[in-house]
């Protein structure tokens, strides 16, 4: 189901990807770990139309991210990533003196059964954890934003990676051709010098299916403003910036593309 603003609920890349299910590994992140290695482990990372949550809580739980910072404009879907941060953090068992934490170690069933050991909504930290201040325990947060438009300095870094997911075509036809400028020159700002920027990118022929007579109707003439292709103009857009590509694969459905801050 499309949100008010595009994009789709529990979306989590294109249907045809392995691994689009939430019990499974994202794809795209097992093939960002062998694209540049170590991207995530100990790094702090922002998840850019996080939507409801998957690939934010498997870089934290899953990828053992230092942070993770999940910004999406829809409300309603970042309730849906709060509340899957709260069933994943309810799963993991603790660390203890001899033990590492271990994430989905108690079933659903013992979820649904004695209900959740943290609240949905509640923003999961390592000094907020009823389960652990070790720094072992994933530091996840979520914010619902417009992030190209927005000020909050929670969500403006520094960051160690930028993940922009199938997200920047709907900044685009939101936004125009100068969000686009705007939000690239955004991440390179909150991105740490040697920080990696991830796009999966969105062709233009997707641009021209995303537009609907009954879904977001200004999409339709805000379509014939751009003169930007991300097939074409990102990479010299990104290195004006300072954010050249250095990797890169076709493997998934859609092109994965880094860029890494000069």
């Amino acid at each position: 189901m499309a949100t008010n603003w595009g994009n789709y609920t529990d979306y989590t890349g294109p249907s045809r990807a392995p691994g689009s299910a939430t019990h499974v590994l994202d794809a795209r992140l097992i093939l960002l770990t062998t694209l540049v290695p170590g991207n995530f482990t100990a790094k702090t990372c922002l998840d850019v139309g996080c939507n409801a949550g998957n690939v934010s809580n498997q870089l934290a739980f899953d990828f053992h991210a230092a942070s993770v910072t999940g910004v999406d404009i829809d409300p309603k879907l970042v309730a849906q990533a709060e509340k899957l941060l709260a069933l994943r953090s309810s799963r993991a068992r603790p660390p203890t003196g001899d033990s590492q934490l271990i994430v989905d170690y108690y079933p659903v069933s013992a979820v649904l059964t004695h209900g959740y050991r943290v609240e949905p909504n509640r923003k999961v930290s390592r000094t907020s954890s009823p389960a652990s201040t070790t720094s072992d325990w994933p530091c996840v947060q979520f914010f619902s934003a417009d992030w190209v438009a927005s000020a909050n300095r929670a969500i403006s870094g520094p960051f160690d990676v930028i993940l922009a997911l199938s997200v920047i075509k709907w900044i685009h036809l939101e936004h125009l051709d100068e969000g686009v400028r705007t939000f690239f020159r955004k991440c390179a700002t909150c991105l740490r010098s040697g920080g990696h920027l991830v796009i999966e990118l969105q062709t233009w022929d997707s641009y021209e299916k995303a537009v609907r007579p009954n879904h977001s109707p200004h999409f339709s003439e805000n379509l014939k403003q751009l003169t930007y292709r991300p097939e074409t103009s990102f990479d010299g857009l990104l290195a004006e910036h300072g954010l050249r590509l250095c990797a890169s694969s076709t493997e998934l459905p859609r092109r994965i593309n880094v860029y890494r801050k000069d």
